[in-house]
């Protein structure tokens, strides 16, 4: 029996870029806004709250959903977009975790707090028995009640 497994892999290589401070010099101190409890928390919160769409798993959607957002002065998530689509089941799902997201700890430069730009990679992956499926091989799959679904990471 073939079994599909659906991979969300996060690369949460988070791409930070503080809008405020897109000119800087030598001597500006720059502390980048960060979610409570670091990267780590971070990745938790993901995997608790991202979950592969149905519709998705039924038309072997996988892809990397670039998900660009701000975070305010007082640490609220804003502005949430998809700056790389790849398709709307997915790119909705990435939307709602990033809004879902608590407070972050705000950026500041030289002590003063600054609004940021950041984005997150999502990554969707179906795998099956053990190897990945990428765009190129998609539609190889069992049926659909031949299928199991788990998160890894």
């Amino acid at each position: 029996m073939k079994r599909i497994y659906a991979m969300l892999i996060l690369s949460l290589a988070l791409a930070f870029q503080a809008a405020d401070v897109a000119a800087q010099s030598g001597k500006d101190k720059i502390v980048m806004p960060e979610y409570p409890g670091g990267e780590k928390a971070l990745h938790e919160y993901i995997l608790s709250a991202l979950t592969y769409p149905q519709e998705a798993m039924q038309n072997n959607e996988v892809g990397e959903v670039i998900v660009g957002f701000s975070i305010g002065i007082d640490g609220s998530v804003s502005s949430v977009r998809v700056l790389k689509s790849v398709s709307p089941s997915l790119d909705q799902e990435a939307i709602r975790v990033v809004k879902g997201m608590r407070y972050w700890n705000p950026a500041r430069k030289n002590g003063r707090l600054v609004r940021a730009e950041m984005s997150i990679p999502i990554n969707f992956k179906v795998i099956y028995e053990n190897k990945y499926i990428n765009d190129d091989q998609v539609g190889q799959n069992g049926r659909e009640d031949d299928t199991e679904r788990r998160v890894l990471y």
